[in-house]
């Protein structure tokens, strides 16, 4: 695990990867454009897209300038991009969820018309499931396309984004709210809108986090673990935001593992970390599945931890449903397993299964599957 991992939760405890994968934005396009930097804060660029595929059914106009007290989501994808494919329903969830609030989401790609043509025949999975053509699931926000690069020059490029899918949220005064991963938006787009979101302590943030990975990153990679240590606690002791406390104490379990520090020191560093996310269930079973982790690969020996991050997760599970609170159950099931608890692990398994139904069970009681066959062999 590195550094820069332990923020991984920084915009919301799913984004659990799901958000940090995409395609490279290298490997769809390449060209040479210099212009000026685009961050969080600068005048967002006019727009000037060739193709209009999409228009939400009539509803949404052709965008050049943005409109004062509107906001904007300017999203670039590929039809050849997974991550960006699997992101459609969900984005057009968002643009019909806040259409009486003057959202308009304009998606980009930069291929050529009829290759986007062609792809709006494919069938995807709308958010419900259900098979559709990607045609339907789009119609009700803006796909576009503009191959001559030049949207691309002036977003991603400008922006030094190498990744799809990216969004770009546009304010109400036309300035760039935040840039990131579509599937990681909705918060911070339900703040713009509402008008609770906060630039300036965002853009504050960020500088923070970004120093904070300049400095804990370059003494880890130096090996000088003593003075990583020091300047985690240092950053512990100043910030003041739970998430980033939060993926300081990860980071401080990391260096403390890759060091092969006392177990009283762990169990200290692992109380302290459970504690910063009490009240964030899905922080408590990342935190939870990394010690798992640690365990399995041998890099952590205390079974006293292990019992410890049951106890946690099994409390945050009273605060979720559905399958939140399958995932948990699972992980509970997978500690008391690597522990060799057999018994505690199927019955932590059943209620994964229980918590769950469609076509997310296959995992859960595939793996309940194999516990009962491991337990019938210890019986024999």
């Amino acid at each position: 695990m590195s550094f820069l991992n332990a923020f991984i939760l920084k915009s919301t405890p799913v984004a659990l990867l799901l958000l940090c994968l995409g395609c490279s934005f290298a490997e769809q396009n390449s060209p040479a454009f210099a212009t000026e930097k685009l961050e969080v804060g600068s005048v967002a660029p006019k727009l000037n897209i060739e193709h209009w595929i999409q228009d939400g059914k009539g509803k949404l106009p052709k965008v050049t300038g943005f409109e004062p007290g509107k906001v904007y989501v300017v999203e670039f994808w590929a039809t050849t991009c997974g991550p960006c494919v699997q992101s459609m329903p969900h984005l057009a969830a968002i643009q019909t969820k806040y259409a009486d609030k003057g959202l308009q989401i304009v998606s980009i790609s930069s291929e050529p018309l009829s290759v986007v043509k062609d792809f709006l025949k494919r069938e995807i999975a709308d958010e419900t499931g259900e098979r559709k053509k990607v045609s339907e699931v789009t119609s009700v926000y803006c796909l576009t396309t503009d191959p001559d690069g030049s949207s691309e020059k002036d977003y991603m490029l400008a922006a030094e984004q190498d990744g799809i899918p990216c969004a770009f949220i546009v304010g109400k005064d036309a300035k760039i709210e935040w840039i990131g991963h579509p599937m990681e938006m909705e918060g911070i787009l339900e703040e713009v809108i509402t008008d609770k979101w906060n630039r300036e302590k965002y853009v504050a943030e960020q500088k923070l986090i970004a120093e904070i990975q300049r400095v804990v990153g370059g003494l880890t990679r130096q090996k000088k673990y003593p003075q990583a240590l020091a300047a985690i606690d240092g950053y512990i002791a100043k910030v003041e935001d739970p998430r980033l406390k939060f993926g300081l104490y990860k980071s401080k379990i990391d260096v403390l593992v890759r060091t092969g520090a006392s177990e009283k020191d762990l169990m200290k560093s692992y109380e302290e970390l459970f504690a910063s996310c009490v009240d964030e269930p899905l922080f408590v079973q990342d935190v939870a599945w990394s010690a798992y982790e640690y365990f399995v690969e041998e890099k952590l020996k205390s079974k006293a931890i292990i019992n410890m991050s049951i106890a946690a997760v099994e409390k945050a599970s009273s605060k979720v449903e559905g399958m939140n609170k399958a995932n948990l159950f699972d992980t509970i099931s997978r500690m008391h397993f690597a522990a060799g608890e057999l018994e505690p692990a199927i019955a932590a398994q059943k209620q994964a299964v229980q918590f769950t139904d469609g076509s997310d069970q296959g995992t859960f009681k595939e793996f309940l599957t194999e516990l009962q066959a491991e337990a019938q062999k210890a019986k024999k």
